[in-house]
């Protein structure tokens, strides 16, 4: 039976390829498939919801992109998916898509949202055919274990179609991640393997794409699958083979290690000849270099060194791997580099303002930033560990999922610190919980026989290879007592029975509950005869550099595929491995754990990005979501929930951006720091940083983007504040400047209007109404903010007049920084610096300037810092709003059509905060584009 669901399945992936995946055509399918096996009776809600966790996920925002197009050339459409001047044809991604869909039966919808997301980035790196010089640098923001890999791959495949003839791809340290990468490449790209070609027969044998497609063109490559298959230069001499305009693109695969860049560099630098400057540089190759895991190792940490006129003086260097990245960019008078990364931490710290004498500026992504959403399969550390939730950043709690288990019973045995000579005579209880937990998993798994067929258990306890050694001996040990138990055929194994019982059972309902639709319950006379086969085909491996195991997935497929040509029929089970891994850093970024399903961690790493890149558990799980389990400490979950909070700030922040259509060099982020030991990256990373106390206390909250759909309700709210103020302004009116002031507010009208505005979704990530309002109301409730100041702020010269209650407005002229669309305007800011002072008596403003004067720094003057000091030295029971009428004409650059105008008229406001000692602060480390900011001040 088991079997015959596996070949439904299978066959549905053709059914499907030209129809909507919807619960109709499901069903339609099912009826088919009932037809063809009249003599079996099939369980249909099993096979729906199977069919609908592997067709229907699904990817429902589009990537957000912060981009600086100065100097580009639009040449490709991402929308059609089209060249704009010139005709070429899909051969290398068409291959790749199919592969995805039928080889490795990825979802369509997914596949679909990757030729999206690929073509957003291909359409923001230039022409290869474009003549000249030029230089691009952007960097691409995924999650953990959530596809980063193939987005870039569909990206090379894409660009190698438009004439892209050199791709360096960097991937990572270690020998273990350099080789994972080119395995994937191997398949998905180039259709061989090099290393099998020389090691074996000395002719090619076709593996994925290439073995799928007999027309596969050819991709040369320099580079293997095995452990010594980096970069060579004497592999390069021998190969003959060199980028040319004409012929066959060159992938490298390589490490991010000095030795092999220096390398790689020499024999690029053959082709250069000198330009007019006399630098010697590849003239007419242009180069795509793919930066995997863009924070780990190529960020500059050496603090420079600088002239009397804070310039980097020319013989100062940076840390050799970042050096050496640069030197090979500014080898090629055609470069594009493109960082790829789920932490990006450390790029965004990277100072934007750092460029060398020599060898050009930094890695900083300055020309274009993408952040890819996630699809709604995937399980990351938000939906895992929960979000606490924070209501004075918007951000709900979230509970965390039923799959973590403390583990409370290692500090005498594996100590959270210890040395490289750690003594270790038995495994913690837990471990051994979590291993019996593994075995079941994989008992359930073959039960179901979907999703991979892979099952990887993961053992991280410390990053000593000497005490992960003695691990794998006690973990051998304990695997060779419980296989004698499992295959002695009379041992009850009552402790498994009721470790399923007591722990499976009840959370897959649970999972079930929380509308994971493919958990199902087993019953434990299921299990008890599966568990015989999988302690047979157990591996244990140790990953690091002295055991030397490796992770063979792919040696498991193929002995498979070998067996099915030769004419047997192989058991869903028996095509995948089941892997027992322990080990440490090797196993903490990037590299990949097919089938994942328990984790065992105990490495108390200190670093936002360390961690997030050691829950090698996040990812996709379909199949099989409710029987995974993560053993670790409770602290340790703080954590995570912590690093999940800052996280979707940090994705609020980038949202809020591109909203308003800023470029990356512009972008100031904050990243909430944890009140704890953990540090956001490390030092060397953040050194173009600083920490930030960050509240709505001494702070202006601007609305800077608009939904003219919402006009009407607005312009609603604001009448009804004028009406229940119910007087005339309390101040002359200034024909130069013409604005309707009342004092003496209360702070209930304010928050009613507060509560009644409706804002532009994306600008309530960051200015929600409805968050200021409680902020006052817990302010007013410390006697703060009792004292409001509205101001109606009108032009003398408008270009447009219109009545508000009984007052005439003159609208106020702001520029786009996007163009305008119906659903969405966009400025650059609300308020003139100017304004948020008027409140001011003129003994408070002299109090003001006198000590900004004391202050300030020398040559500056900013008006947007002395209204920063304004607010700090406003009374903290008085609070100021102002009240705009954003208009833009026609003859504005960026303008589609007027608005602000003829009916459309826009609500602003902003709400100028004094200073607080009872507010409560968030601190940040922000970078250094957030701290040369206003709210710096």
């Amino acid at each position: 039976m088991e079997q015959i669901y596996e070949e439904i399945i299978k066959l549905s992936f053709a059914y499907f390829e030209s129809r909507p995946v919807t619960p109709e055509t499901i069903w339609d399918y099912i009826a088919r498939a009932k037809g063809f096996y009249p003599e079996h009776s099939l369980d249909e809600k099993r096979l729906f919801n199977a069919l609908e966790t592997v067709h229907a996920p699904t990817i429902s925002d589009d990537a957000r992109i912060l981009e600086d197009s100065e100097g580009h050339e639009d040449w490709f459409n991402p929308d059609t998916h089209l060249p704009l001047k010139r005709d070429f044809k899909w051969h290398f991604w068409d291959h790749y898509q199919q592969y995805l869909l039928l080889r490795k039966r990825w979802p369509k919808n997914i596949v679909k949202s990757m030729d999206r997301f690929s073509s957003l980035v291909l359409s923001r790196i230039e022409d290869p055919l474009r003549a000249g010089y030029w230089d691009r640098r952007g960097m691409v923001v995924g999650n953990v274990q959530s596809g980063k890999t193939a987005n870039y791959t569909a990206l090379i495949t894409k660009a190698a179609d438009a004439g892209y003839k050199l791709f360096v791809v960097l991937a990572g340290v270690h020998n273990s991640l350099r080789s994972q990468t080119q395995e994937r490449l191997n398949e998905e790209f180039l259709g061989y393997d090099l290393e099998v070609i020389q090691r074996i027969t000395g002719q090619e044998r076709r593996i994925g794409v290439r073995r799928m497609f007999n027309d596969h063109r050819t991709v040369n490559t320099l580079t293997s699958s095995a452990d010594c298959g980096d970069f060579s230069r004497v592999v390069a001499n021998q190969a003959g083979i060199i980028p040319s305009t004409t012929g066959d693109p060159i992938i490298l695969v390589v490490k991010k290690n000095v030795s092999i860049l220096r390398n790689l560099i020499e024999w690029a630098t053959s082709l250069a000849r000198p330009d007019s400057s006399g630098h010697r540089v590849v003239q007419d190759i242009p180069l795509l270099l793919i930066d995997d895991e863009c924070d780990f190792a190529s960020v500059n940490t050496r603090e420079p060194v600088r002239d009397e006129f804070h310039n980097i003086i020319e013989d100062w260097d940076p840390t050799r791997t970042n050096l050496l990245i640069r030197q090979l960019l500014s080898s090629f008078a055609k470069s594009n580099y493109i960082g790829y990364t789920a932490t990006p931490f450390a790029n965004i710290f990277i100072h934007k303002d750092d460029p060398h004498p020599i060898y050009g500026d930094d890695l900083f992504p300055k020309h274009f930033l993408v952040s890819l959403p996630q699809p709604d399969n995937y399980v990351g550390p938000e939906k895992l560990f929960g979000l606490r939730g924070d209501p004075d950043v918007g951000i709900a709690a979230l509970e965390p999922l039923p799959l973590l288990r403390d583990v409370d019973d290692t500090e005498t045995v594996i100590p959270g610190s210890h040395k490289s000579h750690l003594v270790i005579n038995e495994l913690p209880e837990s471990l051994i919980r979590a291993i019996k937990s593994f075995l079941l998993v994989c008992s359930a798994r073959r039960l179901r026989a979907t999703g991979t067929p892979h099952n990887s258990m993961l053992i991280h306890v410390t990053r000593f290879t000497g005490v992960q050694s003695r691990v794998r001996d006690l973990v051998e040990s304990e695997l060779s007592r419980l296989s004698g138990r499992i295959m002695s055929g009379t041992d009850s194994l009552d402790d498994f029975r009721d470790l399923w019982e007591e722990d499976f059972i009840p959370t897959s309902v649970e999972m079930k509950r929380r509308d994971f639709k493919d958990a199902r319950i087993h019953d434990w006379s299921e299990i008890r005869p599966v568990l015989f086969d999988v302690i047979r085909s157990l591996k244990l491996k140790g990953i690091n550099g002295e055991i030397g195991d490796t992770l063979d997935y792919r040696q498991s497929e193929l002995n498979a595929r070998q067996r099915v040509e030769r004419g047997e029929t192989v058991p869903w089970a028996e095509s995948g491995a089941t892997i027992i891994a322990i080990g440490g850093d090797k196993l903490s970024r990037g590299l990949t754990l097919d089938g994942l399903s328990v984790s065992y961690y105990l490495r108390a790493a200190r670093m936002y990005d360390t961690l997030m890149q050691m829950g090698r558990w996040f990812g996709y799980r379909d199949g099989y979501n409710d029987l995974c389990r993560i053993y670790t400490t409770e602290e340790l979950m703080r954590w995570y929930q912590h690093i999940a909070l800052a996280n979707r700030e940090l994705r609020n922040e980038f949202d809020y951006m591109e909203a308003i259509g800023s470029s990356p060099e512009k972008f100031g982020l904050k990243v909430r720091k944890h009140p704890g030991r953990l540090a956001i990256t490390a030092a060397g990373k953040a050194r173009a940083t600083e920490r930030m106390q960050i509240t709505f206390a001494g702070r202006c909250l601007r609305t800077i983007v608009f939904d003219p759909r919402f006009s009407a309700p607005n312009m609603e709210a604001l009448e009804g504040l004028i009406e229940e103020i119910g007087r005339e302004p309390d101040r002359e009116i200034i024909p130069e400047k013409p604005r309707f002031y009342w004092t003496n507010v209360p702070p209930q009208l304010v928050t009613k209007f507060m509560r009644s505005y409706v804002t532009q979704e994306d600008e309530k990530r960051v200015v929600d109404p409805a968050r200021i309002a409680d902020y006052i109301d817990r302010q007013t409730a410390r006697n703060e903010l009792t004292d409001w100041h509205v101001v109606l702020v009108s032009n003398s010269n408008p270009i447009h007049r219109f009545p508000v209650g009984k007052y005439e407005i003159g609208a106020v002229l702001r520029k786009p920084l996007r163009r305008v669309e119906e659903r969405l305007i966009s400025i650059g800011t609300l308020t003139s610096p100017m304004d948020e002072y008027i409140d001011m008596e003129k003994d408070e403003y002299e109090r003001v300037r006198k000590l900004y004067e004391r202050l300030k720094i020398e040559d500056e003057d900013d008006k947007t810092r002395f209204a920063a000091f304004a607010r700090l030295e406003r009374p903290k029971e008085r609070g100021l709003l102002l009240i705009y009428f954003p208009a833009c004409d026609d003859d504005v650059e960026g303008g589609a059509f007027r608005y602000g105008l003829d009916g459309k008229e826009v609500v602003g406001f902003a709400v100028s905060f004094p200073g607080s000692d009872t507010a409560e602060p968030i601190e940040y480390v922000v970078n250094s584009v957030y701290a040369d900011g206003e709210d710096a001040a």
